[in-house]
């Protein structure tokens, strides 16, 4: 006879079971969870490494034209033609330390062919470059040959590490000297250590040039080779520093381990002397929420396989009472399981939608913040291209400006001034532009009246209104919005100078603005007869940096402002065609006794 082997399905037995059932999906779903937050690190540490490396060129490209421009300046290539002439050497010291001192750069200096420094903007400190022979650095040997050179080193003269952008001086198609400025970036490298994020800038060699830890600065990535050092040693690029290997151990291609730490880690190439930005993310966060959230799995399971237990037991127990119990007794207990099920049914169903909810409001504030951040790189971008191109050309009115100064040609000089004013006032206007916007969300509810503000905002654009021929009518009753009168100019000064850029070269152009009382509301009316307003674009146009003006001339922040001035006094803005041709805007708030009394309105004409 066969021996019949039972196996007895004792609790421990179900234990263990479930114990090695689930120790494997714990584990795949502790990696699991791993990856996803180091994807999200890599994710966050690319967005960081755009804005930083964006922050680092603007830095740079501030003072890439200062040697271009201040290179045509005579007084310099007269130096150079005397070199030894003691007051040629005054005017041109003097000459660098005034630019030197408007342009913020930590020096400006001018350079024999020979390698001498002949004048500097330092001469007066005990630093000072002038005498200085610099033929060794590759910055000015580029240039001697006729190229722009660029090169970043620590400083012979002051051991201040810096970053030297040179220009040839030219006489006639000859290079007759070298125009150098250094470029100090120890505020930006304060900036990266006090956001507490490790951040560093490796050039060609592997040498850490810039970096948010000190410690790390003039290390290496790996040690140099003999090329490397000859290379460093002919030029004495880092002749202060100690160039030892850093303790640092790759993971992969984008995790590495240094100091103790595992770091994340997103790097970009930049167009300055061949250097490569690095930004690494402590991994320590992303690998304990995994930790914490596969413990807090395994209790749970751990809960629920002692409760799963417990009631199985319990079950058995029940089952083996009720089967000695009468019909009647077993009917009553069938029902009230049914019963038990439905409210377990229940509780599970409102803990998956109690679950569900919170996940959309989780899901509603990663949104809100990836929304942000695209906001952010979309004003870093156009603030940068708005700004430089401004400030590229107040560089260059301000050297031909010196110019003509020293030549006592005034009419030149005058023009050169009124074009600096202009750009002044444009970038101005960008950045009060930007300040109000940055604003938006606080309480802008007052009391503004609205005649004179309206005169006082005419009074200001008069200048724009009488060069372009517009038609201007305005009537405005003695009554008080419920605006800021900060906020009510904004608001005018948005509106009018929109329709002021949408008759530009009309002839025949005419602006209409009223102000009043209709069907129990304020309103404020800006009207004119240009091409009006495309009804597709309407949804669009208060969208922040929305904007149909071509490139350069503006950032499309004026209308979102209007809108969000306008809704948070309480009111509302409409966009809509004239009958007779063009657009008018429409703002409106009801009427709730906030006015100062109805004495009429003002109406005026100017052509």
């Amino acid at each position: 006879m066969r021996a019949r082997i039972s196996l007895r399905w004792t609790p421990r037995v179900r234990a263990a079971l479930l114990i090695f059932a689930v120790l494997p999906s714990l584990w795949f779903g502790y990696q699991w969870r791993l990856r996803s937050g180091m994807d999200e690190l890599e994710s966050s540490a690319g967005q960081r490494l755009a804005l930083l490396s964006a922050s680092l060129d603007a830095e740079l490209q501030r003072y890439e034209s200062l040697p271009v421009v201040l290179a045509q300046h005579p007084g310099l290539r007269e130096l150079l033609a005397h070199a030894d002439d003691p007051r040629r050497v005054d005017l041109a010291n003097r000459l660098l330390g005034k630019v030197n001192e408007r342009t913020g750069a930590a020096v400006l200096y001018l350079i024999a062919p020979s390698g001498r420094t002949l004048a500097a903007s330092n001469w007066q400190q005990p630093e000072s470059f002038v005498g200085e022979n610099y033929a060794f650095r590759p910055y000015f040997q580029d240039a001697l040959r006729g190229n722009s050179g660029a090169f970043f080193a620590v400083g012979a003269t002051t051991r201040i590490p810096g970053f030297f952008i040179a220009h040839p001086v030219l006489d006639g198609g000859k290079v007759v000297g070298v125009l150098a400025v250094k470029v100090e970036l120890k505020l930006l490298e304060r900036t990266w250590a006090e956001s507490g994020e490790s951040i560093m800038v490796v050039d060609r060699h592997g040498v850490v040039a810039l970096s948010s830890h000190n410690e790390w600065k003039f290390s290496t990535l790996a040690p140099l080779s003999a090329e490397s050092r000859k290379a460093l040693a002919d030029t004495r690029q880092y002749f202060t520093g100690r160039l030892a290997p850093l303790p640092l151990v790759w993971r992969d291609t984008n995790r590495l381990s240094l100091d103790g730490k595992t770091y994340v880690v997103r790097q970009q190439d930049l167009g300055w002397v061949d250097w490569r930005m690095m930004v690494m993310l402590d991994a320590a966060p992303a690998a304990e929420a995994a930790r914490v959230e596969i413990l807090a799995a395994a209790l749970a399971l751990s809960v629920l396989g002692v409760a799963g237990m417990y009631w199985a037991q319990r079950a058995r127990r029940i089952r083996e009472r009720l089967a000695a119990q009468a019909a009647l007794e077993r009917t009553v207990a069938e029902r009230t399981a049914d019963l038990a099920a439905s409210n377990a049914q229940l509780l599970r169903e409102v803990g998956e939608r109690t679950a569900a909810e919170k996940k959309l409001r989780g899901a509603q504030r990663a949104l809100i913040d990836a929304n942000r951040l695209a906001a952010l790189g979309q004003m870093a971008a156009g603030v940068a291209h708005e700004l430089n191109q401004p400030l590229a050309a107040m560089r260059a009115f301000a050297g031909n400006g010196l110019t003509f100064l020293e030549r006592g040609r005034y009419e030149p000089l005058g023009e050169n001034l009124r074009q600096m004013i202009g750009l002044v006032e444009r970038m101005a206007r960008l950045t009060a532009q930007l300040k109000v916007f940055a604003s938006r969300q606080q309480s802008v509810r007052g009391s503004a009246p609205a005649a004179q503000t309206v005169r006082t905002v005419l009074g200001w654009l008069t200048h724009r209104i009488h060069a372009a021929g517009v038609d201007l009518k305005t009537y405005a009753e003695d009554i008080a919005l419920p605006l800021q009168p900060q906020a009510l100019e904004q608001v005018l000064l948005n509106l009018i100078g929109n329709a002021l850029d949408a008759l530009d070269g009309r002839a025949g152009a005419e602006i209409e603005i009223w102000v009043g009382r209709r069907g129990g509301a304020l309103v404020l009316e800006v009207a004119d007869n240009g091409p009006g307003i495309d009804p597709a674009l309407r949804e669009k146009i208060t969208q922040p940096f929305f904007s149909t003006k071509p490139l350069g001339q503006g950032l499309g922040l004026g209308l979102a402002i209007v809108s969000d001035l306008v809704v948070a006094a309480g009111g509302q803005i409409v966009f809509d065609q004239r009958l007779a041709g063009g657009a008018v805007v429409r703002a409106s708030w009801p009427e709730m006794g906030n006015v100062d009394g109805d004495t009429g309105g003002q109406e005026e004409s100017h052509e």
